[in-house]
């Protein structure tokens, strides 16, 4: 009994195998965790959005993990309902740094802050810039360090 298995076990331990490696591929955890982190941020989960963050993480609005969940909070807060749609056009991958190049569209319903954040980013020409860091050995274990964006201002709330 166990010399038919055999073959079978083999197979799909190496099918397994092969799927981790392509599931575990750096800059396919890179794309993947953008999306997630996006996704959180559509579900106003504050606390999973957070974990995403580098301890060191900072961006051209002088944000650090707090104050980047803090203001999101803010700005989120107004919208009644809320669709985060993302598309990663490209990674650039060096060494455990990335870069996603994510275009980011944002649709809904709420106050008058919310229409002003749609309209920003709708409005954007170029995609955001998701910096990523590879904390530790562990294929998943990648960490946002900075979020930019150049045509946003260097003002707190990004310009809006």
């Amino acid at each position: 009994m166990i010399r038919k298995n055999a073959p079978v076990a083999a197979v799909a331990f190496v099918a397994l195998a092969l799927f981790l490696l392509w599931l575990w591929k750096p800059e396919r955890q890179v794309r993947l965790h953008t999306s997630h982190f996006l996704k959180n941020v559509e579900r106003r989960n504050w606390d999973r959005a957070r974990d995403f963050l580098a301890p060191g993480y900072t961006d051209r609005w002088q944000h650090d993990r707090d104050t980047a969940m803090g203001d999101a909070r803010e700005a989120f807060r107004q919208f009644l309902f809320l669709t985060v749609e993302n598309h990663t056009d490209s990674c650039d991958m060096d060494g455990d740094h990335a870069t996603a190049h994510t275009v980011v569209r944002i649709s809904g319903s709420g106050g008058p802050v919310a229409q002003l954040v749609m309209e920003r980013v709708n409005d954007l020409h170029n995609p955001f810039l998701f910096v990523w860091h590879k904390a530790s050995w562990k294929p998943l274990d990648w960490e946002l360090e900075r979020v930019d964006h150049p045509e946003l201002s260097t003002e707190r709330f990004g310009g809006f």
